[in-house]
């Protein structure tokens, strides 16, 4: 029902009852007798202030891990608030196609009971301007997320965020068809921002996945890609991203003066294929 909450037995998803009281979203749910793990993730990007209401356990970064052979319990719950970034989650999940707009009302009307009281929704009064009624159901998909992206709620919420807040929203796919529109130094900082993450590489070039082909300047992507010496992840960049400037790529390998490093390059099926026999010749003329 909500996104960003994830809930394992052993290894088979777990169904869970939820319930809202004073603002607080609370989860439970049974746990069988012979149960030996349980798993948790929730998205700390879109929630605070977990709790856990039934015995002493602790989430560490949105994750905890169980061992149900040791801590023998038939029940778990837990609860949380939901904060503004999980509506800008929801609808940039929802206009990029992961959402049903049944499951787009629900969670809609689930966010407006956890913030009811929230000057900010109530001034927006987003349940209301965006009708959810009958009618809604057959709204064609282009129409309603015309609707909502016209909705300056959505713009000044995006705004509020911070580069790194930004950074995990976007990254949480591989690729979107209507990702945030962001000016050429708010990529660079998004890369800067990105570069000090635990997943580097990986929220880089989904980043460069989603901003292709859109006038973007990806000078510091390139640079990146090839001073951390990964060839894996320039090996997917080059083969993955349109707007690549495989010259300058080319002469940034070469500063590097790395033989060892520029072999590798040229041995890569992704890199190669891509490369013309000039630049091929620019490499090994170095080896």
């Amino acid at each position: 029902m909500f996104i960003g909450i994830s809930i394992y037995i052993d290894s088979r998803k777990v169904d869970y009852d939820y319930m809202i009281s004073n603002r607080r979203l609370y989860v439970s749910f049974k746990i069988n007798d012979n149960s030996k793990k349980l798993t948790i993730h929730y998205d700390d990007n879109i929630y605070d202030d977990i709790k856990v209401e039934t015995g002493n356990y602790d989430f560490k970064h949105g994750y905890l891990e169980m061992d149900l052979e040791k801590n023998k319990i038939n029940f778990f719950e837990f609860s949380l608030c939901a904060n503004y970034k999980y509506y800008v989650k929801l609808v940039y999940e929802y206009v990029n196609g992961n959402h049903k707009k049944e499951d787009l009302i629900k969670r809609l009307q689930a966010l407006y009971d956890l913030n009811k009281e929230d000057d900010v929704l109530d001034r927006i009064k987003v349940l209301e301007e965006m009708k959810l009624d009958d009618k809604f159901l057959y709204y064609e998909v282009d129409k309603l997320t015309e609707d909502i992206l016209m909705n300056d709620y959505y713009d000044k919420l995006c705004e509020k965020m911070d580069d790194y807040d930004f950074l995990n929203i976007i990254t949480d796919s591989i690729t979107s068809s209507k990702p945030y529109s962001i000016d050429q130094e708010k990529l660079n900082d998004l890369v800067l921002v990105a570069k000090a993450h635990e997943y580097a590489s990986e929220n880089i070039w989904r980043l460069a996945m989603t901003y292709d082909e859109m006038g973007y300047d990806y000078s510091k992507i390139e640079e990146y890609f090839v001073s951390c010496k990964d060839v894996y992840y320039l090996g997917e960049y080059i083969s993955g991203v349109y707007q690549k400037n495989l010259d300058y790529i080319i002469d940034l390998v070469i500063k590097t003066n790395d033989k060892e490093y520029i072999k590798k390059v040229l041995d890569n099926d992704f890199i190669k294929r891509d490369l013309s026999e000039e630049q091929k010749q620019k490499l090994n003329n170095i080896l």
